[in-house]
């Protein structure tokens, strides 16, 4: 299988496309970046979407909060038309926008071998339930999580 890097500006688009048409179609991409950590890891995780028919606060969400500059975080407020979504390795920043920019809905995580379905899975419904509401501790569990299971040691400790 050949591999194929695209900008997120050029993929994102035509996988919504795809995903969108009548038949309802899954589609499944790697993880990039940090902001969901420690449950979803950059390159380890591969995301399926599908439609965000109904969507509500906890759900893990593909917006395109600008044009072209997509971002998928948990949806941590909704007010009317407004929603608020923060990354879960995320302890202050925030995006917010309107309904009408959701793209998609995270339907499923692929990891090591093991599919957990977010509506299904009991570990992802405890997580989802419990990881936002430790707002008040993220940092120092985060810290922890980095030097436990990633071994990632600052820089001023390494020789």
């Amino acid at each position: 299988m050949n591999k194929l890097e695209l900008d997120n500006s050029e993929f994102l688009p035509a996988m919504l496309e795809i995903m969108n048409e009548d038949d309802g179609h899954f589609v499944t991409i790697i993880a990039r970046g940090n902001s969901m950590r420690p449950f979803i890891e950059d390159g380890r995780d591969k995301l399926v979407f599908g439609k965000a028919d109904a969507i509500k606060v906890g759900d893990v969400i593909l917006a395109e909060v600008t044009q072209g500059h997509f971002v998928c975080h948990r949806i941590e407020r909704i007010d009317g038309e407004q929603i608020t979504m923060r990354g879960d390795g995320n302890v202050f920043g925030t995006e917010s926008f309107t309904v009408a920019e959701v793209r998609a809905k995270l339907i499923a995580i692929k990891r090591l071998g093991k599919v957990y379905y977010t509506d299904k899975s009991k570990t992802w419904k405890v997580y989802s339930f419990i990881w936002p509401k430790l707002f008040w501790c993220r940092r120092v569990l985060l810290a922890l999580y980095r030097l436990l299971w990633l071994h990632q040691l600052p820089a001023r400790f390494q020789r």
